[in-house]
C-alpha cells in the first residue's frame, strides 16, 4: 500500500491569480495534503514558483510561452495552453499522482480550467473557485462533469476577508473530499433515465426488483447534465446495464429546446451494455422562460413544470425525427438491446384529458421507431399508459434477462 501523502492539483494563472492560488496552496497544506501547483498564465511573471512552470505546460503541445505570446491572440494561447494542461493533467491523473484538483480563475480562467477538469473521470474530486460560475458564459457543456461550482463573491485583486473567505471554504470543500474514503460497492451497476415523480413513476418499481436481484440503482434525471456524466459513466466502464426510459434530451435537442446533454444513446451502443429503452417524456421539451419563448416555439403548448422550467409541446414533426434519431443510434449497438412502449401516454400529462394528451403524435413515434428498428432489436408494445404498473412490470423482466446475458 502506497505511503505517498494525498495531493491536490492546483491550477491558476500565477501572473494575475498568484497571491489566492498561493493563499490556496497554504490553506490545503496546513490540512495535511500535499499540493503540486500548474501555472498556465502566458503574460506577466508568477507570483511564486510552482511544480509545474507555465513552460512545461507550453511544451505539452510543442510550444513555446514566447511563441504562444507572439500569436497576439490571448484566446488562441490560452487555448493552447488549455491542451497542455489537459494532457499533463489527465497523465497525472492515471499515473495516480494527485487526488483531486482545485482551479481559481476570471472568464479566461474558468473556460481553460474547465476544459481541464472536463477531462478527469467522473467521481475524481474538481472544485472551481470562479468569479463566473454561475453565470450565462457557464453553460452545462462548458462544466461537462461533476466539478463543484463556487461562485467568488467579489473579483481576485489579491487578498481581502471576502476573497480570504471564498478561498478558505474552497479549499475546506476539496480537501475534505480527498481526505474521505472512496464509496465501495461490488453489486453492478445499473442505471435508469427519468423526470420527476409527478410525471413517471416507472422508478419506484423497478428500483425495488433491480436491488432485490442484487444490482446497485442510479437514477438520472434527464432534463439536467446528469444524462450527459451517465454517458461519461458509461464509456468508464461504471454502468453495466442501462434501463433508459427517458431519453427526452434527443427530443429536446432535436427541437431546439434547452438539451444540457447533446449526443445522448450514444455510449451504451458503443460498450455494447445491456440496454432497455422507452419513450418516458417524449412529446414535450424543457425551457427556461416563459416570458422569452422564441417565435418558433410561438402558438405552443406550454405549462410551468416550476419555477425555472417550462415544458413545451413538441410537433409530430419533431417526434418522428426523434424516433428516426433514437433508431439510428439504438442500430449501431453492440449488446443487447429491447424497446418497450406503452400505446396510451409517454408521461402524467400525456393521458386522456391530460394538457399534453397527444395520440396522434405517439402513434406517429410508435410507427416510425418500429419500422426504423433493425430487425432483430426487440420491440415490444403493450397497450397501457407508461405509469400504469404493467409497463413497469414487463420492463423488470426484460431488464433482468438482458442483464443476465450481459453478466455471461
Amino acid at each position: 500500500m502506497s505511503s505517498r501523502p494525498k495531493t491536490v492539483l492546483i491550477l491558476a494563472t500565477l501572473d494575475t491569480k498568484g497571491e489566492e492560488a498561493l493563499f490556496l496552496k497554504r490553506e490545503i497544506e496546513s490540512k495535511g495534503l500535499r499540493t503540486i501547483t500548474m501555472d498556465v498564465g502566458v503574460k506577466g511573471e508568477p507570483y511564486f514558483e510552482p511544480e509545474i512552470p507555465r513552460q512545461e505546460v507550453a511544451q505539452a503541445v510543442s510550444q513555446t510561452v514566447e511563441g504562444l505570446l507572439a500569436l497576439r491572440d490571448e484566446a488562441k494561447a490560452m487555448g493552447e495552453m488549455a491542451r497542455g494542461a489537459e494532457r499533463i493533467v489527465s497523465g497525472l491523473q492515471r499515473e495516480g499522482t494527485i487526488d483531486g484538483a482545485i482551479a481559481v480563475g476570471g472568464t479566461i480562467g474558468t473556460a481553460l480550467a474547465l476544459k481541464v477538469l472536463r477531462a478527469l473521470p467522473v467521481g475524481f474530486p474538481k472544485v472551481m473557485v470562479s468569479t463566473v460560475a454561475i453565470s450565462p458564459y457557464v453553460s452545462p457543456q462548458e462544466v461537462g462533469t461533476d466539478v463543484v461550482l463556487y461562485q467568488a463573491a467579489s473579483d481576485f485583486w489579491g487578498l481581502n476577508r471576502v476573497v480570504r473567505r471564498d478561498l478558505e471554504r474552497a479549499a475546506l470543500t476539496v480537501a475534505s473530499v480527498v481526505k474521505a474514503e472512496e464509496p465501495k460497492g461490488e453489486a453492478p451497476l445499473v442505471a435508469i433515465t427519468t423526470l420527476g415523480s409527478s410525471w413517471l413513476t416507472y422508478t419506484f418499481r423497478l428500483k425495488e426488483v433491480l436491488q432485490r436481484e442484487g444490482y446497485e440503482v442510479v437514477v438520472f434525471h434527464s432534463v439536467s447534465m446528469q444524462g450527459a456524466i451517465m454517458e461519461r459513466l458509461i464509456r468508464e466502464g461504471e454502468i453495466k446495464g442501462l434501463l433508459d426510459l427517458c431519453p427526452i434530451e434527443v427530443l429536446a435537442e432535436i427541437a431546439g429546446g434547452d438539451c444540457c446533454s447533446p449526443g445522448r444513446m450514444k455510449a451504451a451502443a458503443e460498450k455494447g451494455i445491456p440496454q432497455i429503452v422507452g419513450p418516458g417524456g417524449i412529446g414535450v421539451f424543457p425551457w427556461r422562460f416563459v416570458h422569452a419563448l422564441p417565435e418558433r416555439f410561438k402558438g405552443r403548448r406550454v405549462r410551468a413544470h416550476s419555477g425555472i422550467v417550462f415544458a413545451v409541446k413538441a410537433t409530430k414533426e419533431e417526434m418522428v425525427e426523434t424516433a428516426q434519431v433514437m433508431a439510428s443510434r439504438l442500430n449501431r449497438s453492440k449488446g443487447p438491446v429491447a424497446v418497450v412502449v406503452p400505446t396510451k401516454g409517454f408521461f402524467g400529462p400525456d393521458d386522456v384529458g391530460g394538457y399534453f394528451y397527444d395520440p396522434e403524435g405517439r402513434k406517429a413515434f410508435i410507427e416510425t421507431l418500429r419500422a426504423a428498428l433493425r430487425p432483430n432489436i426487440n420491440f415490444i408494445l403493450l397497450d397501457c399508459h407508461i405509469n400504469d404498473p404493467e409497463y413497469a412490470e414487463k420492463v423488470a423482466e426484460v431488464a433482468l434477462e438482458l442483464l443476465g446475458k450481459g453478466e455471461q
